[in-house]
């Protein structure tokens, strides 16, 4: 039986379901860039170049663990910022661990479109459609690095504005299914899974943004 409910929603984001979400779209970011090291079709991954997308734009990045609510485990450390790595669970997340994966997720996706743009595909949108049209905030590291061009809807490592969860989260989730579905229709790229592998087997929950559209996918089975 498909459960309709949507998990997260303007009405409230449970602790659970944020931390879910967050592991879904950082191993999902992880698998493409792997995938694309390993993508023949690639000029820089998997083709004729030498494969850095998962070295550049997550190894380089990713400075954190997430464990989600089945126990799967997505972790990077960076040496020498031992000070600033962050710990994600169902049994523990706080404002600091939430911005620090915020910030990274903008850095590792706007990286990865910039780089899928400069690369020779068939196509060179992947920043415009999969990163810009969506991350609509500007966020702030610790050491007071930002991404992001809005300067209205600021979040800091004080903290975010709840009522921005859900849009921001939405925002994660759509843009991993338009740059994977933009990735299986590009003509250079060999394999035409991307979409299969890292949106709708990897992002198991639906989020619904304050305009009420909605991403993700519903649950195939019963998930308590």
């Amino acid at each position: 039986m498909s459960n309709i409910e949507v998990q997260i929603k303007p009405s409230g984001v449970s602790k659970r379901n944020l931390v879910d979400c967050l592991y879904a779209v950082v191993s999902s970011i992880e698998g493409i860039l792997t995938k694309l090291d390993a993508d023949a079709g690639v000029p820089e991954g998997g083709g004729s170049g030498t494969p850095e997308y998962l070295s550049l734009c997550f190894t380089a990045i990713f400075n954190g663990s997430i464990t989600n609510s089945r126990n799967e485990t997505v972790m990077n450390a960076l040496s020498g910022k031992e000070d600033t790595f962050f710990t994600i669970s169902p049994t523990g997340i706080d404002n600091r661990a939430i911005v620090n994966c915020f910030y990274q997720i903008f850095v590792m996706m706007e990286t990865m479109t910039e780089k899928l743009d400069a690369d020779t595909l068939t196509l060179s949108t992947y920043e415009a459609n999969a990163y810009t049209a969506y991350y609509l905030w500007r966020v702030y590291d610790e050491y007071g690095n930002s991404v992001g061009a809005d300067t209205t809807h600021t979040i800091t490592p004080m903290g975010v504005n709840s009522g921005w969860l859900p849009d921001i989260l939405y925002a994660f989730v759509k843009s991993i299914h338009v740059l994977t579905d933009q990735l299986d229709d590009d003509g250079t790229v060999t394999d035409t899974n991307y979409e299969a592998l890292w949106d709708t087997a990897n992002i198991l929950m639906q989020v619904e943004d304050s305009k009420g559209n909605v991403a993700g996918n519903a649950l195939t089975k019963f998930d308590p």
